[in-house]
């Protein structure tokens, strides 16, 4: 049957509509699962969390942030391993537009360096996710108060649950401290800053009171996925950031006595450099961008932190 012109023409300015409006409720469809991170495998892979038995159900999202959403969920019945009455569980977005600007994080850490050049960059998420357990577990062996880890499945990480009867912990950013609390909580961040650089060897390159939780009258330490080895090369920039934030938030809340961003730096370090703020972050800068050559002593350039890089590279030697 042959069609008229008019009926064909309508008919095919239809089907370019239905076309249009199929994609873009398919884009929306897609980009929903994004923003909430589960997509048809992801949602596969909790159901087998709770058909195993480390869970007993998963429940209501909790948080959500540019590079992850953490659920609640109870604990199973399993007894291959030991899980918590209440879990957190860490799914981290398997869309990639979040992970651009973490290689700076990941491609110089041993653990991580030679897997991280040959992933493609799907994969890299599941590296992001392995990272942090590895640097929680750092923090556990150390004493830090942070989660415990209970099991990691690719992008999905399960840990204890910070907080009681299906209500996380507050940020300390959110709760009202008495004056007494909040210098008990700035002396607790520093120690817990110094440990993580003296005895986890680990700087957290993003600490701030948005990822400190205050419960059982202490903070502790989460979102640990981007903290560095302090071999890293640009790891004392990230202390000196971390340091910063640190004493912003406090000093705002009016903790008497406490450490400028640079003498927050020198403790944690053991350092005694000289300058501050864009004049001290410009000679970290010249530090990390010729570490190498400063560690095997071909550099002549008299840098500041000569004398500290040099005891770092000894004390490394005899280790």
């Amino acid at each position: 049957m042959k069609l008229p012109n008019r009926v064909y023409n309508k008919l095919k300015r239809f089907s370019a509509t239905e076309n249009k409006r199929n994609k873009k409720i398919h884009d929306k469809v897609d980009k929903s699962t994004a923003v909430q991170a589960l997509d048809p495998r992801t949602r596969l892979m909790m159901f087998k969390l709770v058909n195993n038995e480390i869970l007993e159900s998963i429940h209501g999202c909790i948080s959500t942030g540019k590079e992850s959403v953490v659920f609640h969920g109870f604990g199973g019945k399993t007894t291959e391993m030991e899980v918590p009455s209440e879990c957190a569980i860490k799914v981290y977005k398997t869309t990639l537009n979040e992970f651009k600007n973490r290689e700076k994080y990941i491609r110089d850490e041993y653990h991580f360096k030679d897997r991280f050049r040959n992933q493609n960059p799907r994969k890299t998420i599941h590296l992001w996710a392995e990272k942090e357990l590895h640097n929680l577990t750092r923090l556990k062996k150390a004493g830090i108060p942070c989660p415990d880890v209970v099991i990691l499945k690719k992008h999905i990480l399960v840990m204890s649950f910070i907080g009681r009867n299906q209500i996380p912990a507050p940020k300390i950013r959110d709760v009202q401290l008495t004056a007494e609390q909040m210098h008990d909580a700035y002396d607790s961040v520093v120690e817990i800053m110094m440990q993580m650089f003296n005895v986890c060897n680990l700087v957290h390159a993003d600490l701030s009171e948005y990822n400190i939780l205050w419960h059982d009258d202490r903070p502790w330490i989460i979102d640990v996925s981007q903290s560095v080895e302090k071999s890293n090369p640009q790891a004392h920039e990230f202390l000196l950031r971390d340091c910063t934030n640190i004493y912003t938030f406090f000093a705002k809340n009016g903790v008497p006595n406490v450490l400028t961003a640079e003498q927050l730096f020198a403790q944690i370090t053991g350092s005694s450099v000289p300058g501050e703020g864009t004049e001290l972050l410009s000679q970290i800068q010249d530090f990390e961008r010729d570490r190498e050559l400063i560690t095997f002593g071909v550099s002549d350039k008299p840098y500041p932190f000569d004398s500290v890089f040099k005891e770092e590279h000894e004390n490394a030697v005899v280790n």
